[in-house]
């Protein structure tokens, strides 16, 4: 194996990211040779059917994988059944409402752990059963990344990384996780298989070649799968919002006003829905980790947010007037981050 690296890093290697963001595939690529960046480029599809990948996202990986020497393809895990708890032990899982026999699960620095629900693993497996997948990356483990870059502040921080359908909540003390909460922002019920048959789902003795790792972490733990998830989050979606064409309005003592070309477009409906969602999310989160004897809270005055996506500045605003916390804000691209990861498990 060691040997195969020393030649390996010579050789054309890329890198492709699979990222779903609402109704498209986001794919983007890396390739690099002899530790240098040779090339990068991007291609969207559709991403309407969740019983297969498009045909002809299909042929494409498949083209790329044929094309260059070592081809590496990370997903982007999306969906509810997963999350991140403080310890590594099944009474930690137990403590936290999630039976440990129900999902994948992996320690960090042998003091927390990320997990994801079996079912969810075995759709994503099943989506991409033809090109196959080489690794699978948690929002927690790609947060987790980027906060590593930064570096680790020794008081309590909020982190809360923004995807478009998603967002990712976590507080750390100096590297070690003290909350985490994992959160959909879109109405997409069909986020695996409907028609899977959960009780039924046998139990695989392991994912080949599909990984949940960080090797800039240090020790990681075995991965183990078995065949239900507990529900973990009963989420209420907003429904959106279509615009509308305000006529003139008049009252019995005169005119009230009209708007005159001041049509609200859909998409600032939609994100202002979006943002009232995230703070719900964000102040129930904080409630929960203040009030809840299961963590050890501190108090909280700075939310770092990686933004993947869009936040406005009146959700800006609101968080700065309202929960009265400092905010960071760092505008990365998720897409670019898992290549990066991926890159640095398989040559570094």
């Amino acid at each position: 194996m060691a040997l195969k690296k020393v030649f390996q890093k010579y050789l054309s290697n890329i890198f492709i990211s699979i990222v779903q963001q609402g109704n498209e595939w986001f794919i983007h690529s890396k390739v690099v040779q002899n530790g240098i960046l040779r090339d990068k480029f991007s291609k969207n599809f559709d991403a309407k059917e969740y019983e297969s990948i498009p045909v002809k996202m299909q042929e494409y990986l498949e083209n790329l994988q044929v094309e260059y020497n070592f081809a590496y393809l990370a997903l982007f895990l999306d969906s509810m059944g997963q999350g991140a708890i403080n310890g590594t032990a099944g009474t930690d899982f137990g403590k936290n409402s999630v039976d440990i026999k129900s999902v994948t699960h992996f320690d960090i620095n042998k003091s927390w752990s990320v997990y994801a629900s079996f079912i969810d693993i075995n759709w994503a497996k099943k989506l991409f059963t033809n090109v196959g997948l080489d690794f699978i990356y948690s929002p927690f483990m790609v947060k987790y990344s980027l906060i590593k870059k930064s570096k680790f502040k020794e008081k309590p921080i909020l982190y809360m990384l923004n995807h478009q359908d998603s967002i990712t909540i976590s507080v750390f003390d100096n590297g070690n996780l003290l909350f985490g909460a994992y959160f959909k922002t879109t109405t997409d019920e069909n986020l695996s298989s409907g028609e899977e048959d959960w009780e039924n789902v046998e139990e695989e003795e392991g994912i080949e070649n599909i990984t949940e790792l960080d090797n800039m972490s240090g020790d990681i733990g075995e991965l183990d799968e078995l065949d239900d998830l507990e529900d973990l989050n009963d989420i209420e979606s907003l429904d959106s919002e279509e615009s509308s064409n305000f006529e003139d309005i008049s009252s019995e003592d005169g005119s009230l006003g009209h708007f005159e070309d001041d049509t609200v477009e859909d998409s600032d409906l939609e994100l202002f829905g979006r943002d009232i969602l995230i703070y719900k999310y964000l102040t129930s989160s904080l409630q929960e980790f203040y009030k809840n004897p299961l963590y050890k809270s501190s108090f909280i005055d700075t939310i770092v947010i990686y933004d993947g996506y869009e936040i406005s500045s009146e959700l800006i605003g609101m968080i700065e007037d309202e929960l009265l916390m400092d905010i960071e804000m760092n505008k990365i691209d998720i897409s670019e981050t898992i290549c990066n990861m991926a890159r640095q498990e398989v040559l570094l």
